[in-house]
């Protein structure tokens, strides 16, 4: 038995969510084979909805979030993992209906950890996260369809978060041309520091003309918003370009004919990182680590700690936060 602090999202009988720092106790925790000493997790969109009752992320409370975690094994009945090892857990379903990484102590399957890739500290694992980590899956996407960086420019939608700023970063590191289209003009010199060639503003992704095709711009896309964005995306998209779809907080509704896709070839591809096989997680996150990893992989994040939580969750909620939020829990 081990007290710890956690970041915790309770539920009133009103129905209204209240967050603190609580003292809790490792005997708390549900059942698994490694107990991890986390050090740092990561704060993403689904834990943001989580903190505030979403019923499509969490439905028990009281709760603590946190999809992401990287710490050391302090614990396991397993023989894949020993004690003192580093770890990383993303996109398992950890921080959902299940104690997350806002907290100091996870316990989990073996099954849902890997081992820290090569050539990556615990803190940047996080400043990857399940946002970078599916940040690459895109590129992979895109990479798989042919597009390298003498095909032409990738545009990148939503450019200040966390999956797209992470895109930028790792197209940038392999010779890409970037488009970074965001509706933050304060952005820019950020989004210019992290590799992104070209920074338009979000009218330029979104187009509200309703013709049919537009006046093709770039090779291929990464669409982290959805909606009337990833239409556009798909209209301005070269002959056989391929868009990469991982994002509906514009919206989840997606209106357009079939010509892009018949007049132009234009392929459309989702992109899901919770579920993927160990295999592809350790293959993708050893690129991650090594000639995919940006040299400006440290000015991506801001890090916080636990009694700064609350606040931050409120300030991403209300899109005024530009890159990652990497959360200690030293």
């Amino acid at each position: 038995m081990t007290a710890y602090k956690a970041f915790v999202v309770h539920k009133s009988e009103d129905k209204q969510f209240r967050h603190s720092v609580d003292q809790r106790d490792t005997d708390e925790l549900p059942a698994g084979e490694v107990l991890v000493r986390v050090h740092y997790s990561s704060i993403n969109h689904k834990d943001c909805l989580s903190c505030t009752g979403n019923p499509a992320v969490t439905r028990r409370f009281p709760h603590t979030p946190g999809v992401d975690g990287a710490g050391v094994v302090e614990m396991s009945s397993s023989a894949r993992f020993k004690k003192g090892e580093q770890v990383v857990l993303i996109s398992t379903g950890i921080g959902e209906n299940t104690p997350g990484g806002f907290g100091q102590y996870l316990r989990v399957s073996a099954d849902w950890v890997m081992p820290l890739p090569e050539g990556l500290s615990l803190h940047e694992s996080m400043i990857y996260g399940t946002a970078g980590y599916t940040a690459a899956l895109c590129i992979e996407a895109l990479q798989h369809d042919g597009h390298w960086p003498a095909c032409g420019p990738i545009a990148v939608s939503g450019a200040t978060g966390g999956v797209a700023s992470n895109a930028i970063a790792m197209l940038a590191r392999q010779g890409y041309q970037t488009v970074a289209a965001t509706g933050k003009p304060e952005a820019r010199a950020f989004l210019a520091s992290i590799g992104a060639s070209e920074i338009v503003g979000r009218e330029d992704v979104d187009d509200r003309s309703g013709r049919n095709l537009l006046v093709p711009a770039w090779a291929g896309a990464i669409d982290t918003v959805g909606g009337n964005t990833l239409a556009t995306l798909i209209k301005k998209c070269r002959e056989r370009g391929t868009v990469a779809a991982t994002g509906n907080i514009g919206s989840q509704q997606l209106e357009l004919t079939v010509l892009p896709f018949i007049m132009r070839g234009v392929r459309l591809v989702g992109v899901f990182a919770q579920g993927t096989d160990m295999a592809t997680r350790e293959r993708v996150w050893a690129r991650m680590a090594g000639d995919w990893k940006p040299t400006t992989l440290d000015s991506l994040a801001t890090t916080i700690c636990l009694d700064e939580l609350s606040a931050m969750v409120k300030h991403i909620l209300a899109g005024a936060q530009t890159g990652r939020v990497v959360l200690s829990l030293l």
